[in-house]
């Protein structure tokens, strides 16, 4: 429960205008890119599962960290919030590369809900 409040109160603290379509462009190629990197680490390496998922989340996030720093550079200005979208994107992306692959499971009862997994 207390997560979903701070991701609650993370939305509504950002400004109307950044869930523009650019933020969501950043967003998904995030969760792309976290999902490939997962699934790649997965069944390529031997990282296991804390080492995987922060690996994963990295690597997606340094494309759109690229963007920015490119950004700055070619008239528009480095955004934070493009970089939360990538970083929210890479991780949403990682955990359900996670579910995929067979190592996270969700738990569920009435009164709260768990990830759970074989590691």
């Amino acid at each position: 429960m207390k997560t979903a409040i701070v991701l609650l109160a993370l939305l509504f603290a950002l400004p109307a205008q950044a869930l523009d379509k650019d933020k969501i462009s950043h967003f998904g190629g995030g969760a792309i890119l976290g999902l490939a990197f997962d699934t790649v680490l997965y069944h390529a390496t031997d990282l296991e599962r804390p080492k995987r998922m922060v690996t994963a989340t990295g690597l997606a996030m340094i494309p759109g960290f690229a963007i920015e720093v490119a950004d700055e550079f070619t008239g528009t200005h480095f955004s934070w919030y493009d970089l939360l979208a990538d970083g929210l994107g890479s991780a949403t992306g990682m955990f359900a590369g996670e579910l995929i692959n067979g190592k996270l499971w969700i738990k569920a009862s009435a009164r709260q809900v768990q990830l759970t997994g074989r590691w």
